[in-house]
């Protein structure tokens, strides 16, 4: 039961938002009563902090992880290209929790608060660590969180902007080819853009991302 509604609320969060989903329309599509629901989660907002962690367990993928891993090569833009595309693997399959993130990411509050510290934040501490492994010249010249902000956007774009996605390019609905394309669409954008730049002469100080609340 807690499986089919956690399931049913993640995708009527994604698509009504927050405001627009009521717990007892949820509880009347899994086929349970309102009282059931209050008892386990205690309130709306419990259950949307439920839904998103269960979006994260089901991914199957950890952001800090795959970052690690990409340390271990010596391969600089090709474990940034992999990284990134494995990244964008995470919101393939929970295009719900891309949705999500996205629409409170452009309306800030309360409720970004909670998803920055426990969903986007290792974000930043995936692109720390691309950039860490980066050769020093990129370093002093890459704006972190500019970086972080772009890289956010695009790998989110698919799902958040997923009628404009289809428009583009031509289809009703996003594909996993599609997602595989676009994957490494964006991995190569962000590589060559943290690539040493020839004859490059100006040094921007490197900012540090915050990851905490």
């Amino acid at each position: 039961m807690r499986r089919a509604l956690l399931d049913a609320a993640l995708g009527s969060f994604a698509a009504h938002g927050y405001d627009g989903t009521s717990v007892r329309d949820l509880a009347r599509q899994v086929g349970v009563s309102h009282n059931l629901v209050h008892h386990h989660y205690g309130s709306k907002r419990a259950l949307w902090q439920a839904a998103l962690a269960h979006a994260v367990a089901s991914s199957g993928r950890d952001l800090p992880a795959l970052a690690d891993a990409g340390r271990s090569t010596r391969d600089w833009e090709s474990a940034n290209r992999n990284g990134i595309a494995e990244a964008l693997e995470l919101f393939a399959r929970q295009p719900a929790l891309a949705k999500i993130m996205a629409d409170e990411s452009a309306r800030g509050g309360e409720r970004l608060d909670f998803l920055y510290d426990r969903h986007i934040a290792p974000f930043a501490l995936f692109l720390e660590r691309v950039l860490d492994g980066a050769p020093a010249r990129v370093k002093r010249r890459i704006d972190a969180r500019a970086a972080l902000l772009f890289l956010f956007a695009g790998l989110t774009a698919p799902f958040a902007l997923g009628g404009l996605a289809a428009k583009l390019d031509g289809s009703p609905a996003v594909t996993a080819e599609d997602l595989q394309r676009f994957a490494a669409t964006v991995a190569e954008i962000i590589t060559h853009g943290l690539s040493p730049a020839r004859g490059a002469t100006r040094r921007r100080p490197r900012r540090r991302i915050t990851t905490g609340g």
